[in-house]
């Protein structure tokens, strides 16, 4: 192998090991991290790297701040990602050393938690070195669209245009403001924008009176698929708003024969089959941990978390 040329920028070189070690198309090139760690409207990421011999970066780990709230207030939240150590480079302590560098760091400049979803190899390095408490296994639902139904769904495919277009602001300005018990990620027009303008991916927005869904297209067994990323109640919407008519909308508008949806909604209510274990790509556990005693770790409880909130997609 080649290695990377030390001369090249901290985003290529992680977005190197990062391709290396976790191939997806979001790495073809440094723009996604770019996005991610610098462009975030709430503030930069949190983030370290190692490099062993020869200057090869061995080592990347990263927190990207996000807001969360519940019926206290919002407060400044953390997710944790790209938690990745170079093959042959593991049981070296480089991933335990960055995370208590960057751990401390988001501590000083006022983060308040952070809420982790690794997959079922990665979660007892996590629970045993920093302590996290283990929420749940996220759950996965397999939708059959609904028949048509009365009732106007608006669909428009997410692109630079739309997202500096009036009617996208005028959208954005009226989520978010429902009731929230427990704690849920707050979905503000900039951060909104900044999450769906995502390099290397593409979202469509569905729109009813009541609700607004994110979703993608995928495959599964070469078969389309809708993925359905978040479901915003709109600002007058009911407590239980049903999902299914705009969800079937989004089956059309992506010409899936059905759609998943990972996940859970104290407002919107997402009717279908739970998929069991051995249909899952790979099972995903929700974690968090507290970094402050303002949002203690014992009691932590979420009203709302899908797939927008984290970056799977």
């Amino acid at each position: 192998m080649t290695n990377p040329s030390p001369h090249l920028g901290d985003h290529e070189r992680n977005t190197e090991l990062l391709d290396h070690e976790l191939p997806n198309p979001r790495f073809r090139d440094a723009s996604y991290l770019r996005w991610l760690y610098d462009e975030n409207p709430h503030g930069e990421g949190y983030w370290d790297s190692i490099d062993g011999e020869d200057d090869l970066r061995v080592a990347h780990y990263a927190l990207i701040p996000q807001v969360w709230r519940n019926e206290e207030g919002p407060v400044p939240m953390l997710f944790s990602l790209n938690a990745v150590t170079r093959t042959g480079s593991q049981r070296k302590g480089y991933f335990k050393k960055i995370g208590d560098t960057i751990y401390e760091r988001a501590r000083q400049a006022g983060r308040k938690g952070i809420i982790a979803v690794p997959n079922d190899n990665s979660t007892p390095a996590v629970v045993k070195y920093w302590k996290y408490r283990f929420l749940m296994q996220i759950p996965v639902t397999a939708v059959r669209p609904l028949p048509r139904r009365r009732g106007q769904v608006e669909s428009h495919d997410v692109n630079e245009a739309y997202l500096a277009s009036e009617v996208f602001a005028e959208l954005a300005g009226g989520l978010d403001e429902h009731r929230a018990e427990g704690w849920t990620c707050v979905y503000a027009p900039e951060y909104l924008r900044w999450r769906i303008s995502q390099p290397h991916a593409r979202y469509a927005v569905h729109v009813t009176d009541d609700v607004v869904a994110i979703t993608t297209r995928s495959s599964f067994a070469k078969v389309p698929v809708c993925v359905v990323l978040k479901l915003l109640p709109r600002a007058g919407a009911a407590d239980s708003i049903e999902a299914g008519p705009v969800i079937a909308a989004a089956c059309r508008h992506h010409r899936a024969p059905g759609a998943v949806y990972a996940g859970f909604n104290a407002r919107v209510r997402v009717r279908g089959v739970r998929l069991p274990l051995k249909l899952r790509p790979v099972p995903l556990n929700l974690l968090y941990k507290s970094l402050s005693e303002d949002v203690p770790q014992d009691g932590f409880e979420l009203d709302t978390y899908e797939f927008l909130d984290m970056d799977a997609y």
